[in-house]
């Protein structure tokens, strides 16, 4: 019998986290959670903004492109940091918090989706019968 696709077993982990192609897209994922994550905090970006149109209008000495440009290379693995963080935790939680605190709507949702499971392995169970 085929293990279900469902399943994560040696084949999945070698197939999905194994190599350096997936440790590449992972890295992406990561960074792509961050961003996702980060553009939440707006206020941030703002700032930054601010703080380069203020070095740019001021007329001091100063390497403020050299700033700007630390700003962006320290920001990429703290994008890979919080997106790591987010898949591996934060997106289990906001799941869990999202089913708990459903509405009677999709609450009946689940219970008719059970039901319906438990009907199907039960017809199939009558069917296996049949066939002996």
């Amino acid at each position: 019998m085929m293990d279900s696709p469902y399943e994560i077993n040696s084949n999945s982990e070698k197939r999905y986290m194994a190599g350096k192609i997936n440790l590449i897209i992972r890295l992406y994922f990561y960074f792509q959670e961050g961003v996702n994550q980060m553009t939440g905090l707006r206020a941030l970006g703002y700032a930054l903004i601010g703080l380069a149109g203020v070095f740019a209008v001021s007329k001091t000495e100063a390497n403020y492109w050299a700033l700007i440009i630390g700003i962006g290379i320290v920001s990429v693995p703290l994008f890979v940091l919080i997106g790591y963080v987010w898949v591996m935790r934060g997106k289990k939680s906001t799941e869990y918090y999202q089913v708990k605190y459903t509405s009677p709507w999709s609450k009946y949702s689940f219970e008719l989706n059970e039901r319906q499971t438990k009907l199907l392995e039960d017809i199939l169970v009558e069917i296996k019968k049949l066939n002996k």
